[in-house]
């Protein structure tokens, strides 16, 4: 009897094996597919030249361009909030609601209350410049957010406050989101709209990064001329425009990391598909 339970308990464990080595195959497959994605895009980057700052000029396809961050048309900066130097900042408000899930745990279907956010205001003090020895060119703020996954991303977060004091206005008038009221920069009213109950909104986050002066960029992108001289504004495809380390070879350096990783964990799918299958061949125990 005994030899029964024994035997019915390791056939249960070989069936609940499954569930690891299912996600650790669909894990492994994932990362196959990033590290192609990423190795694709170092070979796409790699093809197209490098350039001197003072030589890119609109009408050429993408091109490299590796310098150091320094101000744009409107000069040294300081940031809105913080006051720290650099030669570009962003000031986001983002809005936290309450949105409900259906939760699947402990063998039953739930609704879960889940706290998600959106961003209602943003700002930007505009084009920053990239400077070498053979000049400088303009770079579009856009492209720091093509996307943020890049290596070594210059941009850096001097202020992230969040409260969480419900859904009417007034309690938001002092902080920083007051700063941005009484200053004029938040547009009137914008709290307003979601103060109704049916908005379930649980409270803001107000958010500054900055790129400090002085940094090394590598960017990569189409140059056009919006008025303001030659501008690295248009991004390639879909990988990252700007980097503090260089693009191919960052990105090929990525596509090796997730292989070794898929090659790994795959080879964990593998051990629990076999284990697996011993337990619950008869007589294999």
């Amino acid at each position: 009897m005994t030899g029964e339970v024994g035997g019915v308990l390791l056939q249960v464990a070989g069936y609940v094996l499954w569930i690891p080595a299912v996600g650790a195959s669909i894990t492994a497959l994932i990362l196959l597919l990033l590290s192609s994605r990423l190795s694709a895009r170092s070979r796409v980057a790699a093809r197209f030249p490098r350039r001197g700052c003072g030589q890119v000029r609109a009408g050429y396809g993408p091109v490299h361009v590796q310098g150091t961050s320094a101000p744009g048309p409107a000069g040294p900066l300081l940031g809105g909030l913080t006051g720290a130097s650099c030669v570009w900042y962003r000031t986001r408000v983002l809005r936290r609601y309450w949105i409900t899930r259906l939760r699947y745990a402990f063998g039953e279907w739930a609704e879960v209350d889940e706290l998600a956010e959106e961003q209602i205001w943003s700002w930007d003090s505009g084009p920053f410049t990239i400077s070498d020895d053979t000049g400088s060119v303009l770079v579009s703020p856009g492209l720091l957010d093509h996307p943020r996954s890049a290596p070594a991303h210059p941009v850096q977060s001097t202020l992230d406050e969040v409260r969480d004091q419900g859904a009417q206005a007034w309690p938001y008038h002092h902080g920083q989101l007051g700063v941005l009221l009484s200053g004029g920069r938040l547009p009137a009213g914008v709290l307003d709209r979601f103060a109704a109950p049916a908005t379930r909104t649980a409270g803001y986050r107000v958010q500054e990064e900055i790129l400090p002066a002085g940094l090394t960029c590598h960017v990569f992108a189409i140059p056009t001329d919006l008025g303001y001289g030659p501008m690295l504004a248009i991004p390639f495809q879909d990988g990252p425009a700007v980097s503090g380390q260089p693009l191919p070879d960052s990105l090929a350096r990525g596509g090796r990391r997730a292989r070794v990783w898929a090659a790994l964990i795959g080879a964990c799918g593998i051990a629990l598909f076999l284990a697996s299958a011993l337990l619950l061949v008869p007589g294999s125990y």
